[in-house]
């Protein structure tokens, strides 16, 4: 039986996974964990699971410093991280900080189900699903607007570098808080950041 230990802040993906795996033979949810740090207490509690299934977006730890983590802790560890939004610059983190695989949360269940299992027995080095960059819901002056911003510009600024009123300016910065659903710019520019809207 392939132990799984599934990381996941929503409980929902908690479970849903967890059901998923619990109907297959070869598997067995060893546990399941609301964060990185009850993650690591698990495994020091429990031993080490045949794989970690993670979260990679989670609140105060994510599933990057839980790899680094259980790697340190526990050298054999085998870890898959999961991503609501794959990003490319994420991926290569995950494989460099030696992460057994970085799929998106949308994989096949049959597909994800292989890739444990493929990790398990050592057959697979490195999974992943093909990255598609994300598609951005801004136009190329809010885009451009957005990384002045992130960049800590203020509104003067950015109307100075782009040849244009400030109001113009205000007016894209209130289509980008408002496609973002922010209540501020730091808000809007960090959740950008988060989707993979703007990388810097």
């Amino acid at each position: 039986m392939i132990k799984v230990l599934i990381v996941d802040d929503h409980p929902m993906i908690r479970e849903g996974l967890s059901t998923m795996f619990a109907s297959r033979e070869r598997f067995a949810v060893a546990g399941t964990a609301a964060g990185a740090e009850e993650a690591l207490g698990f495994c020091r509690a429990n031993g080490l699971p045949d794989v970690v299934l993670s979260d990679v977006v989670m609140p105060r730890r994510d599933g990057l410093w839980l790899l680094e983590q259980m790697l340190k802790e526990f050298p054999a560890a085998k870890v898959l991280l999961l991503a609501g939004m794959p990003r490319a610059e994420e991926e290569e983190r995950a494989r460099s900080h030696g992460a057994k695989g970085y799929v998106s949360k949308s994989m096949d269940t049959i597909a994800l189900a292989d890739a444990v299992a493929g990790i398990a027995s050592g057959m697979l080095e490195f999974v992943t699903d093909s990255y598609v960059p994300v598609k951005s819901p801004f136009t190329e002056k809010q885009l451009e607007t957005l990384k002045y911003l992130a960049l800590g510009k203020t509104r003067e600024e950015i109307a100075i570098i782009q040849g244009c009123a400030a109001e113009t300016v205000k007016s894209r910065i209130t289509e980008i808080r408002r496609k973002m659903d922010a209540s501020n710019v730091t808000a809007a520019v960090f959740r950008a950041q988060e989707m993979g809207y703007i990388r810097l």
